[in-house]
């Protein structure tokens, strides 16, 4: 049982990367290399089946088989948070009973995807899947989805529901986040973690946790010096690092999504198999661009 300060999450923390083989299978040995690699790292926490994992390309049972050969490779040594990316709560219900039964400890929740939601059918749709969850539960801001939750939605769900536990924040605006942590009751379990790259040492100084971090799959020392340098109070050395780690993350945005992070970890002698068909790899001209751009800064 936790105590009431004690976080679930908190720390370099990882969004896994589904490796697929060339006809499209969940390639079960490469995902089982790469969580005993991440753990061995120092890597705190695990995100599982996120838009970045390519669960949108798979099958209500390769998600499961994913969730179930990482929680099982895993074997409780750090905490697991299994994503959940719905428009419909009857099916959301189905992966909250999923998780659970697989050992999971926390389930993340994704706003509706391409469907514009009105602010009241969001607070119904979070609200409805937090309450039915005997995990804890974290509010995902994915803006790409569609449906952005605003920092007063976020509050509402947080001062309504104590099954919300903490909030993982891809929007990339400053701006949101302060507010949000202004709206935020004093005393409120309220677990921040950044969701992107790009904000982990801003987050931090606004007093969040760590991050679920997409780069810690390639390059998790890099992303564990950072938090660390944060928790520090080393404001010169994260922002040096902070610096660093938005180069890397451009030239691992180079290409198709998600191809440049699977071709710079087989180079790395680390392979995470194919990108689910029907998505594209990098071509030549990409792999010599990510090639040049990591090697100066010496990351290859």
């Amino acid at each position: 049982m936790l105590e009431d300060n004690q976080p679930l999450f908190s720390g370099a923390a990882s969004e896994i990367i589904t490796p697929f083989t060339e006809t499209g299978q969940v390639d079960l040995a490469a995902l089982s290399n790469e969580i005993a690699f991440l753990i061995s790292k120092g890597i705190t926490g695990l995100f599982i089946n996120g838009l970045a994992s390519e669960a949108l390309m798979m099958s209500d049972q390769d998600r499961v088989l994913a969730a179930k050969t990482i929680i099982d490779t895993n074997a409780n040594q750090v905490p697991i948070m299994g994503n959940i990316i719905r428009n419909s709560t009857a099916e959301a219900l189905k992966d909250v009973e999923a998780y659970a039964s697989l050992g999971a400890n926390a389930i993340a929740i994704t706003p509706p995807l391409i469907y514009k939601f009105t602010e009241g059918g969001l607070f119904d749709y979070f609200n409805s899947i937090a309450s039915a969850s005997p995990l804890p539960v974290y509010i995902y801001n994915a803006p790409e989805t569609g449906n952005k939750l605003s920092p007063k939605l976020v509050a509402k769900l947080f001062v309504s529901n104590e099954a919300f536990f903490g909030y993982k924040d891809s929007t990339q605006n400053i701006i949101e986040l302060q507010t949000l942590l202004s709206l935020i009751p004093s005393g409120r379990r309220f677990e921040l973690m950044a969701g992107s790259d790009a904000q982990i040492s801003t987050t931090m100084m606004l007093g969040g946790l760590g991050v679920i971090s997409l780069i810690t799959v390639v390059f998790p020392e890099l992303i564990v010096e950072l938090v660390d340098a944060c928790k520090r109070k080393d404001l010169g050395y994260a922002t040096e690092l902070q610096f660093k780690v938005l180069k890397v993350r451009e030239a691992l945005k180079t290409g198709p999504f998600m191809s440049a992070y699977k071709f710079v970890s087989a180079e790395l002698g680390r392979p995470l198999g194919c990108m689910k068909q029907s998505l594209s790899e990098v071509n030549d001209k990409e792999k010599e661009a990510i090639k040049s751009q990591l090697a100066d800064l010496n990351m290859l």
